[in-house]
């Protein structure tokens, strides 16, 4: 009975539409447009989203949190501490492929097919450099990726092959050398609206070109195999900063500077509002105290309960970590987990210790390794509002050799505080500081060399998903070492 009567009142209603259509024909589009909707995106509308989704992921998140902060040790869990033993869930690695894919990745390809259309170069030019950055932290997380066929699924490319790491290094700097060179910053007939970086500031773009090209650089640097000339690269922007530059203060730092507005806060922020699950890392408290570093003050509080700073272990089993007291162990510093916090992309102190690193592999234009460290070490202070002390600089002064060089990596852990994605990253690429993994962990005893490709991947591409595995010599583990770590 109730499909019967189901079926009748369909079949009237289907004719009451009918008659109503053919009456209403004459202003059937004026009553259907939504005066409040604009009909076609423009490029203000997605670049906002496109920014802060990305920030959000690396700052916030298990992926920021726990595999940046945790795998380079500059966080601990204090609770649910089995992603700190290694154990990562599939949503973990999953939500920054497709976050990074799916939300950012293009958002900044609406912006650049917009910019193309309506011949702004320099939105056209932002896209690309914020693609690059995104695709540049998606291999420095999972490896070879699809990069060259990416985001061409409207144009019927559906099941994208991976490019090799060192192809996409290249290809980003290929890129991002088109891009700062295309910037006009002089034309205001080419309005970056919705830049919520910058504020349409192209200088400040074509210094995040560069120094994001150096950054991906030092990823090549000293391989026998990379498919471009590494330093004529770095002397091309280093010797020439009228037509390429960089940061040159800590007023330069890249970063998202978020709001105490809802949906605008730094997501750790509005993490910590219903959780507290980390703590600052022992490893890293243990080695701020003993070189009586100030910063030391800024990473870290001090324990409810009163006492010195005192760090987590990482990797405790649950009931370990909860012995330990909530109120016993240094919370994050509240400099970091702030409303206002930024999130942080690139430092001046980040670039001034690669310059230091391309200094020590005999790049001139890099100037000098002992100047370059003291003025890295004097940034990442000054960056907290801090003076570096001349007896701490003099404490730390440059060895000579290969003393020097860990020093410069150690140093640079130290200030990448807060960039845990990157701390992990160089800690892979040159094995220093020398961290130990917890003695609890499901990774035999590998800090992870990087993150497995989501399910998505295997069962929707999944003879370009073998290619990918076959020609990285590996499974899809956190084992597997990576290009820029070989």
């Amino acid at each position: 009975m109730k499909n019967i009567i189901y079926s009748f009142r369909s079949k009237a209603m289907l004719a009451a539409s009918i008659l109503c259509l053919s009456a209403c024909t004459g202003d059937f589009d004026e009553i259907n447009t939504n005066n409040n909707s604009p009909s076609t995106g423009t490029a203000d509308l997605f670049l906002p989203h496109g920014i802060q989704s990305a920030v959000d992921i690396v700052s916030g998140g298990s992926l920021g949190m726990d595999i940046g902060e945790g795998f380079s040790q500059h966080w601990a869990r204090i609770q649910y501490t089995d992603i700190d033993q290694y154990t990562v869930s599939s949503d973990v690695y999953t939500a920054g492929w497709q976050g990074f894919y799916i939300e950012s990745l293009a958002d900044y390809q609406r912006v650049y097919k917009i910019a193309e259309e309506s011949g702004n170069t320099n939105y056209k030019a932002v896209a690309v450099i914020l693609r690059s950055y995104v695709f540049s932290l998606l291999t420095d997380i999972y490896g070879d990726i699809p990069y060259t066929d990416a985001l061409q699924g409207l144009e019927g490319q559906l099941l994208p092959t991976y490019d090799a790491q060192k192809d996409v290094y290249a290809g980003l700097i290929a890129e991002l050398k088109t891009a700062g060179e295309s910037i006009d910053v002089t034309n205001t007939t080419m309005p970056v609206a919705g830049d919520i970086l910058f504020a349409g500031n192209m200088t400040k773009w074509k210094k995040f070109a560069n120094s994001l090209s150096l950054k991906l650089l030092s990823r090549m640097l000293n391989k026998a195999d990379a498919p471009i000339d590494v330093k004529a690269e770095i002397n091309r922007i280093l010797s020439d900063p009228t037509k390429y530059p960089v940061m040159t203060s800590v007023a330069d730092n890249i970063q998202l500077n978020y709001t105490d507005v809802t949906n605008n806060q730094n997501p750790v922020n509005v993490n910590r509002k219903t959780r507290d699950d980390h703590r600052i890392s022992a490893t890293i408290v243990d080695k701020l105290a003993a070189m009586n570093d100030a910063r030391l003050a800024i990473y870290a509080n001090l324990p409810a309960d009163g006492g010195t700073y005192k760090g987590v272990p990482n990797g405790l089993s649950s009931s370990d970590a909860a012995a330990l007291g909530l109120t016993k162990t240094s919370k994050v510093g509240s400099y970091f987990v702030a409303s206002t916090a930024p999130g942080v992309i690139m430092t001046y102190a980040e670039l001034l210790f690669l310059k230091a690193e391309f200094a020590y592999n005999g790049v001139a234009s890099a100037g000098t390794i002992a100047d370059n460290y003291a003025a890295a070490i004097t940034a990442s202070f000054a960056q907290y509002k801090l003076d570096a002390p001349t007896a701490y600089i003099t404490a730390n002064a440059l060895k000579s050799g290969a003393d020097g060089y860990t020093q410069i990596m150690e140093q640079k852990w130290i200030a990448l505080y807060g960039q845990g994605l990157e701390a992990w990253t160089e800690f892979r690429r040159t094995g220093i500081p020398a961290l130990s993994p917890p003695v609890r962990n499901t990774n035999q005893n590998v800090i992870p060399t990087r993150l497995p490709y989501p399910g998505s991947e295997e069962s929707l591409n999944i003879a370009n998903f073998k290619v990918a595995l076959t020609n990285q010599g590996g499974q899809n583990d956190m084992k597997m070492k990576l290009w820029f770590a070989k």
